[in-house]
């Protein structure tokens, strides 16, 4: 499995990608601001990261973070990454989605639909408006044969 890293070079902030994503979808969907939350915050529910929630209706939303890194070490330069999450619905939505079964969740996706453009549309204008750099690393199972493979080809 192939798992993409966004960097961003020029240290954005939430409302630099905030104002990106209005200019380019414009009032297409709704736009939820969350700003990181002290540390006795986040225990009670708030952001860990600054955030963005791109809403399109109670079941197609997108969340997008923001982390900089702070590193005491010369040798570790700080970044930016920019994370995409589609694991969220609206509230009373999730509570339904959670006690309906397996039956119910299949009408609730009838209902809004299963796929929707949001997820890619919002992804592709932040890498296509943003001075973006993608990293993509292997992970699971087969990267850790793939590593072994090749320390013993180091190794010979």
């Amino acid at each position: 499995m192939k798992i993409e890293l966004y960097k961003a070079v020029d240290h954005p902030t939430i409302e630099d990608v905030e104002k990106v994503l209005k200019e380019k979808l414009g009032d297409k969907y709704e736009y939820k601001l969350k700003k990181k939350a002290s540390l006795a915050g986040a225990m009670v529910g708030g952001a860990a990261q600054d955030q963005i929630t791109v809403i399109k209706n109670a079941y197609h939303r997108t969340v997008v973070g923001l982390q900089t890194t702070s590193s005491s070490s010369p040798s570790v330069p700080k970044y930016t990454t920019i994370n995409f999450s589609e694991a969220t619905l609206a509230g009373w939505l999730g509570f339904l989605n959670n006690q309906v079964g397996f039956i119910g969740r299949i009408v609730i996706r009838l209902i809004y639909g299963s796929d929707s453009e949001i997820y890619d549309e919002v992804r592709n204008t932040i890498k296509d408006n943003m001075n973006i750099e993608i990293e993509v690393h292997e992970a699971g199972l087969g990267a850790l044969f793939k590593k072994k493979k090749k320390e013993e080809a180091v190794e010979a």
